[in-house]
């Protein structure tokens, strides 16, 4: 839907002023950008309110939005009505992917309960037994657990394992223990915890369907100790196929186009404020202020969906679907984790030129809270590096600090954002990009 905006509006967050743009739809008259911010007072907070806006629709009023459910609909609905309120043509990319429906986990030895987490996306089960503990990938090949309840440590649970069908990475070793896992087919898995910081879990994956939990790591030598005990472990959860959707919201002009992108979904129990609330904000914003025209090349606002997914599965389509030809995009940017109240606003180059990451320099060397960090692989920016697109990743310089202790768990709420830097990286996007 493209919307006619009547000559001599002014939005509350910026000043405007009208232009005649023709379009298929005919001579319409269409909002550009002044390339700032106003500086008065009034129009900063317009700024930061419409922020605030997006943040508590998406953390206070949907709440956590994992790929799939009821609140993930929501998310990506809202997002895509806001963009075509802006003007641009908004498409739907739709997918499948399974809801999962977690209803808690307990596990018993010698009467006690021991504390653990179901891993996300496991199947159901209610087995008891004795405890067969493994520790390395030989003891695994020699075992026989074929419907029995496993508990794997040490060697084997160094690194979480990448899901077996996970398209951008996957270690010969990974599969390797998927494989004997399944050709052995115990009745579920316990694991230790990969970090001793936090319930991390080996295996996080809706295609392997044995299955598992979490325990801590300082449990483990409880459970080696008593591993001839009889014990009980209860996992309560369902799954069900469902679609999700990318949002892909397109302005006009030339190609290559300038993809501006965010993930919109969450973990299961996340309200995801800085992951990542913060960059669906940032970026319906941006479209709010550059509107579907303002650029000389075709703007593409991307909402992914599918980020804290076990198979990036949004992903996963939008490279199928929107990079069989990668010279249509000049460079991506992605937008995840920024606006944590600590440390500042970071920026990492992947394949730009000197041009460009010169441009960006001489911005942010006027803006004291954004800066150079080294380059970073996790995020959506690289969906566009793998296939050969520059690509410009900005996030929050503190996050990596928080990963286990806060993003990922309901400590990730919007006390901890500050929007005052969503709105200055807006800026700085706003500035950076209509000067490309």
């Amino acid at each position: 839907m493209i919307l006619a905006y009547k000559p001599g509006r002014v939005w509350p967050l910026l000043q405007v002023r009208m232009v005649r743009v023709k379009d298929f739809a005919g001579v319409k008259y269409y909002p550009t950008v002044k390339l700032k911010f106003l500086t008065g007072r009034k129009g900063k907070m317009g700024v930061i309110q419409e922020i605030d806006r997006h943040l508590e629709k998406m953390v206070i009023d949907i709440g956590p939005r994992p790929t799939g459910s009821k609140n993930n609909r929501k998310a990506y609905n809202y997002i895509g009505r806001e963009m075509a309120s802006y003007g641009f043509a908004v498409e739907k990319q739709e997918f499948d992917c399974i809801d999962w429906f977690p209803g808690g986990a307990s596990f018993l030895m010698e009467g006690r309960e021991i504390r653990l987490k179901e891993a996300d996306y496991t199947l159901p089960c209610n087995l008891g037994g004795k405890l067969h503990c493994i520790e390395n990938i030989e003891q695994l090949r020699k075992s026989d657990i074929q419907g029995e309840l496993v508990f794997l440590f040490g060697e084997l649970t160094r690194e979480p394992l990448m899901p077996k069908k996970f398209p951008f990475y996957n270690p010969p070793e990974h599969k390797r223990i998927i494989a004997l896992l399944e050709e052995k087919n115990p009745g579920a898995i316990l694991f230790a915890s990969c970090s001793k910081e936090s319930l991390v879990p080996l295996i996080e994956d809706g295609d392997f369907n044995i299955p598992c939990a979490v325990v801590p790591v300082k449990e483990q030598e409880y459970l080696l100790g008593n591993k001839n005990s009889p014990v009980r472990l209860v996992i309560k959860s369902s799954r069900k196929p469902a679609r999700a959707a990318n949002i892909i919201s397109r302005g006009w002009g030339e190609k290559p186009r300038i993809a501006v992108s965010a993930h919109l979904d969450t973990k299961p129990f996340t309200p995801g404020a800085l992951d990542n609330a913060v960059g669906v904000a940032a970026i319906l914003v941006l479209g709010k202020l550059l509107g579907p025209g303002r650029l000389k090349n075709q703007l593409e606002l991307i909402a992914f969906n599918g980020e804290d997914y076990f198979s990036n599965a949004g992903e996963v389509v939008f490279s199928e679907k929107s990079l069989s030809e990668p010279g249509d995009y000049l460079l991506g940017v992605n937008i995840d984790g920024i606006g944590y109240l600590e440390g500042q606003t970071g920026f990492s180059f992947f394949e730009l030129c000197e041009e460009k990451r010169s441009r960006i320099r001489k911005i942010t060397k006027k803006i004291p809270g954004i800066c150079e960090i080294a380059p970073w692989p996790q995020g959506d920016h690289m969906v566009f590096v793998g296939c050969g697109i520059p690509a410009v990743a900005i996030t929050s310089t503190q996050v990596f600090g928080i990963l286990e202790s806060v993003i990922h768990t309901p400590e990730d709420r919007l006390e901890i954002v500050d929007r005052k830097k969503i709105a200055e990286c807006v800026a700085f996007l706003v500035e950076w990009l209509t000067d490309l």
